[in-house]
């Protein structure tokens, strides 16, 4: 069940990007986040996905005001193209698309690990696009994993073909993610901008209310599936730590929220502990020097 019900249009006049918007967790922020009367741009690599999204958006919040930014965040050049094109305010921007499987030797149209490139340096490069459109008092939260915790990240090879699982690539490229959104706080303090990180917990489809042209779901499924809504979630609860996180007055920067309850699998929003490395100053610092080098972008933040 969604944590609160927060009043109806106190977003009112802000402005929310949310990548990976089309499905799940981006879906679901998109959704509540529009129902909060907030305009929501959903950046998506996929128009036609996209475009389903935004009516089901529209047919669960009337007076949603949603459209599609077009954006593959496994293309530097489209990047490029996408922040160009951005040309209004922006007061969040929520960093949730990403690859979750891929093989060893995938790579991005860049020439990047494919994981790495789209769901860290993508992100990198778009919020360096970005930053001239930012709100004073933007917000930045990037959606982290409990894979994070199983990962190391080592900035120093970040641009090498990956030679172990899928499931640990996955965990590296968000621990990464998180690792640069610290180190975006710690380069705004000072300032009324802030960047922290959330988490979904162990949201799946089956416990999830239907939205017509969003992975389907079989009764019978639905039905397997409820006997462990005791210890998983949906993915619209597993919305609620993003949306806290980026709208929250009780949530600041270098925060890291996620479901409190056992094992951070499903629960009510709370602070919850990420790993020493991506807090780490250190790392921090040089996988933002890394990145800038493998995206050939310049952020000074």
């Amino acid at each position: 069940m969604p944590f609160a019900v927060a009043p109806a249009n106190d977003l009112a006049g802000r402005t929310v990007l949310v990548t990976g918007a089309n499905a799940g967790i981006g879906y679901w922020c998109a959704e509540k986040l529009a129902a909060r009367g907030a305009r929501v741009l959903l950046g998506c690599r996929s128009a036609e996905r996209a475009a389903v999204a935004v009516s089901s958006i529209r047919a669960h919040a009337p007076r949603a005001d949603a459209r599609v930014i077009p954006l593959d965040l496994g293309s530097l050049p489209a990047i490029a193209e996408a922040s160009a094109r951005l040309d209004e305010r922006i007061d969040i921007v929520v960093c949730n698309a990403g690859v979750k499987s891929a093989a060893r030797e995938a790579r991005t149209a860049d020439g990047l690990d494919l994981m790495i490139g789209t769901n860290a340096l993508g992100h990198f490069a778009l919020l360096a696009g970005i930053a001239r459109v930012l709100a004073d008092d933007a917000r930045v939260v990037a959606v982290g994993s409990l894979a994070h915790r199983f990962a190391r990240i080592d900035p120093d090879r970040l641009d090498e073909t990956w030679t172990s699982t899928s499931l640990r690539q996955y965990g590296r490229s968000k621990a990464a993610l998180m690792s640069l959104a610290f180190e975006l706080d710690r380069r705004w303090r000072g300032t009324a901008r802030s960047a922290l990180c959330a988490h979904p917990g162990y949201a799946v489809d089956p416990l999830t209310p239907p939205r017509e042209g969003l992975a389907p779901v079989s009764a019978f499924a639905r039905s397997l599936a409820a006997p462990t809504r005791v210890l998983v979630q949906g993915k619209d609860a597993g919305a609620d730590p993003i949306v806290h996180a980026a709208t929250a007055t009780d949530a600041t920067g270098g925060d890291y929220w996620g479901p409190g309850g056992l094992l951070e699998f499903r629960g009510l929003p709370a602070r919850v502990r990420a790993a020493d490395e991506v807090r780490s100053r250190d790392v921090g610092t040089a996988l933002w020097t890394a990145a800038e080098t493998l995206t050939g972008t310049r952020f000074d933040a």
